[in-house]
């Protein structure tokens, strides 16, 4: 039985076997994960991918250089935003954030992930 403010979540087998061979090669990499917290996290990175493709029309790359990413917001009557790539990292600055929805676009934008695994 749940705690309150808890649910449980049956799968399916297929979707369930799929769960468990990923969670096998994470569990590799951290030994404390534990299957529940990999689940809510992949559910949760899901939900975030869904919200930057949903919004990701809406936002186009300007330019790009070593170390700033100009991008053009529609959404924010044509902004233009920066984001700052400092040792490995990304940073919003018109959002103040590394997590907002520019910083999950410019990871999405394959010039940049090239230069974060260089």
């Amino acid at each position: 039985m749940p705690q309150p403010g808890q649910r449980t979540i049956t799968f399916s087998g297929k979707v369930l076997k799929k769960l468990e061979e990923i969670y096998t090669l994470e569990k590799n990499k951290n030994p404390s994960l534990s299957f529940a917290s990999f689940v809510s996290e992949s559910a949760l990175i899901e939900l975030e991918r869904r919200q930057i493709l949903k919004e990701a029309p809406l936002i186009s790359l300007i330019s790009l250089n070593d170390d700033t990413i100009i991008l053009k917001d529609l959404r924010k009557n044509n902004r233009l935003i920066e984001v700052q790539i400092k040792n490995k990292n990304l940073k919003c600055i018109s959002d103040d954030k590394f997590d907002c929805i520019h910083v999950g676009f410019t990871l999405a934008l394959p010039e940049v992930r090239k230069a974060l695994s260089n």
